[in-house]
């Protein structure tokens, strides 16, 4: 009676192995092309008309919105991975879209825009760090004050 040698079993053994592998690998493969695509989420709007990135994480802690009896105005305190010049530009780009006219803008380390329109200003100050951008948004009524009795 003849043997198999062990070599050959082990190698057999071997290639039915990798054989079961590739083909459970391949069928994985092909699921991933079913996955549904990720929905974008949609900009922030604190304010009613100023649009921020989603990018951009708002600070509630330090943040303050106040709705009383007109528009609301307040400050966000944002922070993200987003570069100080794509936020310039996309509030260039995105607030007179919503009515807002530039008024002033300093680019610096500390960037500063300020925006105006009827009966508001918008002040967003930029600062650029090195992993992430810090952001001011303060929204003030124009020719008026608002005081909200709140002390810290």
């Amino acid at each position: 009676m003849n043997t198999p040698h062990p070599a050959v079993t082990a190698r057999s053994i071997f290639a039915l192995i990798l054989c079961v592998l590739l083909i459970a690998s391949c069928q994985s493969m092909d699921a991933g092309d079913t996955k549904k695509a990720v929905p974008r989420l949609p900009d922030v709007r604190e304010f009613d008309d100023v649009l921020v990135p989603r990018e951009m994480e708002v600070n509630r802690d330090a943040s303050f919105v106040y709705r009383g009896t007109s528009l609301p105005t307040g400050l966000l305190r944002l922070a993200g991975p987003v570069e100080a010049t794509s936020l310039m530009r996309y509030f260039e780009v995105n607030l007179p879209k919503d009515g807002w006219k530039q008024v002033s803008r300093f680019r610096a380390p500390q960037s500063l825009m300020v925006f105006q329109k009827a009966e508001r200003m918008c002040i967003i100050a930029i600062e650029d760090s090195t992993f992430r951008t810090f952001m001011d948004i303060w929204v003030v009524p124009l020719n008026d004050s608002v005081d909200t009795g709140i002390r810290k």
